[in-house]
């Protein structure tokens, strides 16, 4: 057997490996990529910051349990849910699947990334689109830049480590 294939068979099992210890039901600590959806009560959490879909629908983002911004769409229905579209757009739906609410940052179909920041500001990139403009003062800006293979890299920030696999990208904090 030659090494190539040796490290080929290597490669694909720590792959399987990260697969089978990551949940596949959940999502992210702290980010959402097109396409994926927060369910009622599930959230994204960087450090002390908390961006969740609560059981009255709404959509709050919490720094240290206050709250720093929302959607004020208390009361607009139940079992609500929040997707990511591949236009980059966050949307709210009711259980009646009706849009009860938008970040209106649409674009052309590509490859997004919803993240929360270590700063605790929740931004759309591919190229910044939208944000609930919570950072801090003073803080590193980020920079995403997309694949032509749907790959996406973020750099730029001191406190952000990216970690790539295949299309899914996961960012960490320094800790």
């Amino acid at each position: 057997m030659s090494s190539f294939s040796i490290i080929r068979i290597l490669l694909l099992c720590i792959a399987s490996f990260s697969l089978l210890a990551s949940p596949s039901f959940g999502h992210p600590d702290n980010h959402l990529l097109s396409g994926e959806q927060l369910n009622t009560g599930q959230s994204l959490t960087e450090g002390t910051s908390q961006f969740i879909i609560q059981d009255d629908c709404n959509l709050v983002l919490y720094k240290m349990n206050i709250v720093k911004w929302q959607s004020n769409t208390t009361g607009e229905g139940s079992g609500c849910y929040v997707t990511f579209n591949k236009q980059g757009n966050l949307v709210i739906h009711n259980n009646k699947n009706r849009v009860i609410w938008s970040s209106n940052s649409s674009r052309k179909q590509g490859n997004y990334i919803l993240i929360l920041q270590k700063d605790g500001n929740l931004v759309i990139y591919s190229k910044p689109i939208w944000a609930t403009g919570t950072n801090s003062y003073g803080s590193t800006g980020v920079i995403v830049a997309t694949a032509l293979n749907g790959t996406i890299g973020v750099t730029g920030a001191k406190q952000n480590k990216v970690r790539e696999m295949g299309k899914i990208v996961q960012v960490k904090s320094d800790k």
